[in-house]
């Protein structure tokens, strides 16, 4: 099924909690503002998850807060098993990884994106207010030495990290990590100040690559390999390219489809009539037909 813009869903991000170990200042928390919170337990997430497979969703992608802090997240991803999906993965903050890479892996688990903005000890703990970035490093090595590859670290660029890229360049290179360059959304005022343009690192790094590669089904994203290193950048702000390009649609912690990263004003409660026994195709129907780019041409 398509959009009333033309555009296929193929891939759905569920935020299982709104919880986190962290407390990153620019945290967007997905999810609604609810005010009595009922979490989906694994077999409703499998149910919502198994419906939206007969829409076009091929991939799964789990997040939070911080996903790792469900127990059961291990069966979560076992109730989503189906042959029609192509890919389960999860972004994390990578502080729990260690612990449940191989657990996640056995469970149906395919990748990890990992969180990392700095690799400076005493600048992510200032970041984040109370991480550990040596227990982030240990989780990303065990994530892959269990399999959970390709495994991404998800780079946020802002004036306080932007000295950090060549670092976690140099670390995604030896691990053999793929590096994501992710723009900075300013959700209020006072964040405006740690905006950065990326364009001009993707310019250069463009300048810099060996090969380029245009991902069609992902807002045409590129792919650029620089002396054995991939990196991708995504640029959300402001970027009709990116909208125009959108397959995908959201699931909040508390059950409400969400047709748009960037608005909270047109979701769907879809637990609610899960809860009561009714067919919730319905509710995948208006959640696409809801659909529309958050910046036109």
């Amino acid at each position: 099924m398509k959009d009333p813009f033309g555009r296929e869903i193929r891939s759905l991000r569920i935020s299982i909690t709104p919880e986190c170990n962290l407390k990153c200042f620019y945290c967007h928390k997905e999810g609604h503002d609810g005010k009595n919170i009922s979490l989906m337990s694994p077999e409703e997430i499998g149910k919502i998850v198994k419906t939206s497979l007969n829409f076009g969703v091929k991939k799964i992608k789990i997040s939070g807060g911080e996903p790792l802090l469900r127990t059961d997240l291990p069966q979560i991803i076992e109730n989503m098993a189906d042959s029609r999906l192509k890919d389960i993965s999860l972004t994390t903050n990578g502080i729990f990884l260690e612990e449940y890479a191989k657990k996640l892996k056995d469970a149906g688990l395919n990748r990890v994106n990992v969180s990392i903005d700095t690799l400076n000890p005493e600048k992510y703990k200032k970041i984040t207010y109370c991480g550990d970035i040596e227990k982030v490093k240990n989780g990303v090595k065990e994530a892959i030495d269990v399999g959970l590859t390709p495994l991404k670290i998800n780079y946020l660029a802002m004036k306080n990290t932007i000295d950090d890229l060549d670092d976690i360049m140099n670390y995604c290179r030896e691990l053999g990590a793929i590096l994501q360059v992710i723009e900075f959304i300013p959700l209020n005022e006072s964040l405006k100040k740690y905006y950065v343009d990326i364009a001009p690192i993707e310019n250069k790094i463009a300048e810099q690559s060996d090969k380029v590669i245009t991902r069609q089904f992902m807002q045409n994203r590129k792919k650029y390999y620089v002396d054995g290193l991939e990196v991708e950048f995504v640029r959300p702000m402001d970027n009709t390219e990116f909208c125009s390009h959108c397959t995908r649609i959201r699931l909040t912690y508390d059950g409400f489809l969400k047709p748009c990263l960037l608005r909270d004003d047109n979701l769907i409660d879809v637990l609610t009539p899960l809860r009561n026994g009714e067919d919730i195709e319905k509710c995948f129907v208006e959640c696409i037909n809801r659909r529309e780019p958050y910046f036109k041409e």
